[in-house]
């Protein structure tokens, strides 16, 4: 009977745990602005959507290059949270 041997790991460089660690940090401050800007993208295409009307999904989407319903559904979005915030404010 043989005894699995275990993975080898070997003690790194401090100059290449501070590369790795960087680059690290840098990957995922990149990751969150990347959901911010991809939030903001969504939140500004449902209320330009919005703002056009019947049209505006169809222009929204072929522009961003994402389906009319996705921009459609956008657009519902913002339509709503507009009209809970009007009837918050009166």
């Amino acid at each position: 009977m043989t005894t699995p041997m275990g993975a080898t790991r070997v003690a790194l460089a401090p100059g290449e745990t501070d590369e790795l660690d960087h680059l690290f940090r840098t990957v995922e401050e990149l990751t969150a602005a990347l959901e911010q800007a991809r939030a903001a993208l969504s939140e500004a295409a449902g209320r330009i959507a919005a703002g056009h009307g019947r049209g505006g999904p169809a222009a929204v989407a072929a522009q961003v290059g994402w389906s009319r319903q996705h921009v459609s559904t956008l657009a519902a979005a913002h339509r709503r949270q507009e009209n809970g915030s009007r009837k918050d404010a009166a």
